[in-house]
């Protein structure tokens, strides 16, 4: 079959060419790369079907039977009788993504990992080095498959917005590109609420002024979508004409001595759901003392300090159910009516694990309790500084080390902490996260599976 001409070419130079890389069924991909027997089966991942808990993902085998991602298991099993079903490997996952990115990374730096599962490309500039971006498209979605044994839709367009709708067209394994300057002409009778910014309340508003194609939106003036959207009908106005000034950002970027480094986030999170929900404070307690561990951990790996922390809880809604339908038909989105939020601001930056612990479980016992149980729980670390290095304290703490001065007295508690931190993230970096584990956090060996790189959370792509 010969060469199709670089269409790219024809285009002016500055044009951007985006790439929507999206893995197809993440979770259950990740299990068939690992275990090439399951390929071709109906697979159901998020545990097992006498387990409490709900599909994660599932294979399109699987979905065939109408299994769905956030179904009970045991509703799964009754579609499909003859469904495999894998709690999921997220160390796998977390590996094969970082293969992935590799291979993406041969025909551009600027690389983003938007999601567990799809990253974005930006070869603006490229068309005379790798050929066009269908092509360079068609080569990745074969050379991945090849090489990570990862099934991949492509979608290519001039920006962000653009390129993920055309990979929802290519579903799945396809390559889908929307040719620049035809922008208007694809979206003219796209469905509104299949448009990035429109969701249930705001799909539901326009309907009701007859606005059921962005084409229809596209009549609708800046000034009328602003006194009714503010910001949100801003950039509704923009992408309905095929508008978007999002930049890929790059996830890793070249130091001056030539290494490859990952970019610093803008903030680390970590949560955890408990199935079946949770009502011992001390295994609670326990989960959040191993997400700030994790946390802290990943934050020194970054070589940073964090200065604000946010320490959140989900309980379950107990309330009837006519007022919860009617809380979420006024908003976007889950309720957020059982959750409890709190934020605080550090007196100085840390990267102390210890010195995050006792500021987060201050932070959550002081939030107000309910009489329900807990869901789920999490840690967020933002407004983050360089690391400068570490000065040690010349005195020690008369209120916290008087006790210990006798028996050990080698500088202040801080400075004995921050060389705990140390030893103990070089232990973790030979042998594994789950072989060094604190004793704040050992109650959840109740509950949780245990193994090389940490207890086993409830969603695998949150187990890191």
């Amino acid at each position: 079959m010969p060469a199709l001409p670089n269409r790219d070419l024809l285009l002016p130079p500055s044009t951007r060419r985006i790439l929507h890389l999206d893995v197809d069924a993440f979770l259950a991909s990740v299990e068939c790369a690992m275990h090439p027997e399951l390929r071709g089966k109906p697979l159901v991942i998020g545990g097992m079907p006498n387990e409490r808990n709900l599909v994660m993902t599932s294979s399109y085998e699987a979905r065939a039977f109408g299994i769905r991602p956030g179904m009970p298991l045991a509703e799964a099993q009754r579609r499909c009788p003859r469904a495999i079903f894998r709690r999921g490997d997220s160390q796998a996952a977390n590996r094969l993504r970082e293969e992935m990115v590799q291979v993406v990374m041969r025909y551009s730096p600027n690389v983003q990992i938007a999601s567990i599962d799809d990253l974005l490309v930006d070869l603006t500039g490229s068309a005379r080095l790798f050929g066009s971006a269908f092509d360079v498209g068609v080569r990745l979605r074969r050379e991945v498959w090849e090489e990570v044994s990862l099934p991949i839709t492509v979608g290519i367009a001039s920006n962000v917005t653009l390129a993920r709708l055309a990979g929802k067209l290519a579903k799945p394994g396809g390559v889908a590109e929307i040719w620049p300057g035809h922008e208007c002409s694809f979206l003219r009778d796209l469905p509104i609420e299949q448009l990035p910014g429109v969701g249930h309340r705001t799909g539901r508003l326009l309907e009701r002024f007859a606005i059921r194609t962005v084409g229809d939106l596209r009549r609708v003036s800046k000034e009328v979508l602003f006194a009714s959207f503010g910001r949100l009908g801003l950039v509704l106005f923009d992408r309905a004409r095929g508008i978007d000034p999002e930049k890929v950002e790059p996830t890793w970027y070249t130091d001056a001595k030539g290494n490859l480094q990952r970019r610093v986030p803008k903030t680390i999170r970590r949560d955890s759901t408990f199935e079946p929900e949770e009502g011992s404070r001390r295994r609670i307690e326990a989960m959040l003392a191993y997400l700030v561990d994790r946390a802290l951990y990943k934050l020194r790996g970054f070589g940073l300090h964090v200065a604000t922390l946010q320490v959140h809880v989900r309980y379950v809604d107990t309330r009837p159910p006519s007022l919860r339908r009617a809380q979420q038909q006024d908003r976007e989105g889950p309720s957020e009516a059982a959750t409890r939020k709190l934020r605080r601001t550090l007196d100085l930056p840390t990267d102390s694990t210890d010195r995050v612990w006792e500021e987060a479980l201050s932070m959550f016992r002081s939030l107000p309790r309910r009489r329900a149980l807990v869901k789920r729980i999490g840690l967020e670390l933002s407004n983050f500084s360089a690391a400068s290095g570490w000065q040690t304290t010349l005195f020690s703490d008369p209120q916290g080390d008087r006790a210990r001065s006798e028996h050990c007295p080698h500088g202040s508690r801080a400075d004995r902490q921050r060389r705990l931190d140390d030893t103990i993230d070089g232990l973790r970096g030979r042998f594994g996260f789950g072989r060094v584990l604190r004793g704040s956090s050992l109650p959840l060996s109740e509950t949780h599976q245990l193994g090389p790189d940490g207890y086993r959370l409830r969603t695998p792509s949150l187990n890191q």
